[in-house]
C-alpha cells in the first residue's frame, strides 16, 4: 500500500503509524516537543463518517473493542471523519500504566483494570487529511476537537526541555520520552529521524529461535538482528503465566523446524526445539552481559505488531541524573491523571 497516496483517496480504513528512531540520550531543544511514553499499545483510532470507532495496531491488526466495554463510548467523544494516533493504556490502582493488565485485557482475560486511549496526534479531521501539516498545527487542532474525559484523553506535552521530562519519567518508572520536531509532517509506516524516542527502562523486542524441553517448554531462546545476521542473546525462563505458556507453546509448534535458524549453529549443552524466527516477544532485562546475553531476562508479552527485522540490539543509553520536583510541568505530566 502506498501510504503517501492515502491522503489523496477517501477516508482510510487502515493506516500504519509513523515510527520514531531510537536516541541514546535525552536532550533539550526548542525545535522539539516532548511526550511521555505511556507503556501502552500504540494504535490508531478511526471514527469513520458512517459512525462508530475501531482501533488498529502497528501491524494493521484490529484491536478487539468487543472485549473492552469501557471503550464503547469513544464514538460519542470523537467527531466522524477523525483519525487519532495514540496509545491504549491500562492503569493500576495508583493511576500508573500497567502493561501486564493491558495484555490481560487484550487477550480477553478477566480484570477490572480500566482502559484509556491517550491521543497524541490528529491525522484526519472531518474526513480531511492533516498528514502534510506540521506537528505543531496538528497538535493545536487536536486540543480543539478532542475534549478529554471518560476513556479518551489528550495528555499535554513539553516544549524545549526533554531532559527534565526524562528524569521525571525515570523517577516515576515510565517507559521514557518521545521527541518530535515541531515542523515534522506525518509519514505513515515510516521510521522518521524527526521523531526520536529515549527509553528509561530496558524492555526490547527479541525473536524467538527455539525452546528448551519442559512442560510445555523450559525456556525460550531469543535472538536479534545485526548487520544482516540473526545472533543469539540467551534464554528467557521467567514471567510466563498459564495463558502465556499455552499461547507460546502453540506458536512454537506451528513454527517448529529441525534446522537451527542461526548460521553457524551455536554449541548447545541441552536439547533445543528450533523454530522459524518469526515470533517476536518483549523481554525486560537489567543489562547486556559481556558475553552478549541478557542479564535477568523476563518475558513481557508477545509482540505481533513488531516484525522480526525490527529486533535489533539497542546500545547503552546515557541517563541524565537528577530529580524533578512537584509543581513543575515535567513532574505533573509524568503523573497524568487518566
Amino acid at each position: 500500500m502506498d501510504q503517501l497516496a492515502i491522503e489523496l483517496d477517501a477516508f482510510p480504513s487502515a493506516l500504519r503509524p509513523m515510527q520514531a528512531v531510537v536516541a541514546e540520550a535525552p536532550f533539550s531543544s526548542e525545535e522539539y516537543v516532548f511526550e511521555v511514553k505511556w507503556d501502552g499499545l500504540r494504535c490508531l483510532l478511526f471514527a469513520p463518517q458512517s459512525g462508530g470507532v475501531h482501533l488498529q495496531d502497528r501491524a494493521l491488526h484490529e484491536v478487539g473493542t468487543e472485549l473492552m466495554p469501557d471503550l464503547s463510548h469513544l464514538a460519542d467523544q470523537v467527531e466522524p471523519g477523525t483519525v487519532l494516533d495514540g496509545e491504549l493504556v491500562a492503569t493500576d490502582g495508583r493511576g500508573k500504566p500497567d502493561r501486564d493488565a493491558l495484555r490481560t485485557r487484550l487477550e480477553g482475560g478477566r480484570t477490572s483494570t480500566p482502559l484509556a486511549f491517550l491521543a497524541s496526534d490528529l491525522l484526519y479531521s472531518r474526513g480531511r487529511s492533516l498528514l502534510r501539516r506540521p506537528l505543531a498545527r496538528r497538535k493545536a487542532q487536536l486540543a480543539k476537537v478532542v475534549h478529554g474525559s471518560g476513556n479518551l484523553f489528550v495528555p499535554d506535552h513539553i516544549e524545549g526541555d526533554g531532559e527534565d521530562l526524562f528524569d521525571a519519567c525515570l523517577e516515576r518508572g515510565l517507559g521514557g520520552i518521545v521527541a518530535k520536531h515541531r515542523d515534522s509532517t506525518y509519514v505513515p509506516g515510516q521510521r522518521s529521524p524527526f521523531w526520536l524516542e529515549v527509553e528509561a527502562v530496558k524492555r526490547d523486542p527479541f525473536v524467538v529461535i527455539g525452546a528448551t524441553p519442559g512442560t510445555p517448554f523450559g525456556a525460550l531462546l531469543v535472538g536479534y538482528q545485526e548487520d544482516g545476521r540473526l545472533l543469539p542473546c540467551g534464554t528467557v525462563g521467567g514471567g510466563f503465566d498459564d495463558h502465556s505458556y499455552r499461547t507460546l507453546a502453540a506458536e512454537m509448534e506451528r513454527l517448529a523446524q529441525d534446522e537451527c535458524p542461526l548460521h553457524p549453529a551455536p554449541v548447545v549443552t541441552a536439547p533445543v526445539r528450533w523454530c522459524r524466527p518469526e515470533l517476536v516477544i518483549n523481554v525486560r532485562y537489567s543489562e547486556w552481559a559481556q558475553d552478549g546475553t541478557l542479564r535477568f531476562p523476563i518475558f513481557g508479552g508477545m509482540r505481533g505488531d513488531v516484525h522480526p527485522a525490527e529486533c535489533v540490539r539497542r546500545r547503552p543509553r546515557v541517563v541524565v541524573e537528577g530529580r524533578v520536583g512537584p509543581g513543575t510541568p515535567a513532574y505533573e505530566l509524568a503523573r497524568f491523571p487518566f
